[in-house]
């Protein structure tokens, strides 16, 4: 939307580092309409693996990541321009307890071809965990740790990669963004780090 789609699409690290992303940040009755409408399950676990999505301009300085809807949604609609097609990582909401079954994943193997990005919701200290387990590369947004007394859920497979935002309670920088992107044959994380709405710094990792 007013040419974000397609700045984004363009180079999504360089959009990232000049424009603050805020998706479904605390709004979660936003996002269970959203997902309800493209097949969302009760829990928010699972819905349509290939949606549209929409970058919409907020009047605090930040853009919105938006669900539109299942593909073919965006033409119908007054916009101009083109979606954003993605698959989306569900958040299923912080636990008392490190249970590996309650935390929203992704089988990064199942993303079909013509996908090129994976969204999650917003980032307030959680983090991704990456596990080769099998044939099956799962991707899981981890709520808030601080309470599980360094015990870490028991994931399936081989642990490829524990990452995050650089969070810092002292200086109030908690807030970021998430998103997974398809490089070559595999797939890159980044992050984006906020202060407000004054983007800190985007950081990149291998998925």
């Amino acid at each position: 939307m007013n040419g974000h789609n397609a700045r984004f699409i363009a180079n999504p690290k360089v959009y990232l580092g000049t424009t603050a992303v805020e998706c479904y940040n605390i709004k979660a009755a936003a996002l269970k309409t959203a997902l309800t409408a493209v097949g969302g399950s009760a829990d928010n676990a699972t819905c349509d693996t290939v949606l549209e999505f929409d970058l919409q301009p907020q009047k605090g300085g930040y853009v919105s990541l938006v669900i539109l809807g299942k593909v073919g949604t965006y033409g119908k609609t007054w916009r101009h321009g083109r979606p954003i097609v993605g698959s989306w990582m569900p958040y299923l909401g912080q636990i008392g307890s490190p249970n590996a079954s309650k935390i929203g994943r992704i089988d990064l193997t199942s993303v079909p071809d013509n996908v090129n990005y994976v969204f999650t919701a917003g980032l307030g200290g959680c983090n991704f965990v990456v596990c080769q387990d099998g044939g099956h590369k799962m991707v899981y947004h981890e709520p808030t740790a601080a309470e599980w007394g360094g015990t870490d859920p028991a994931y399936g497979g081989a642990r490829l990669q524990k990452v995050g935002p650089a969070y810092n309670d002292a200086t109030m920088t908690v807030g970021g963004f998430g998103m997974l992107m398809r490089s070559g044959a595999g797939w890159k994380i980044l992050f984006q780090l906020l202060k407000g709405v004054t983007v800190v710094e985007v950081t990149e990792y291998d998925a």
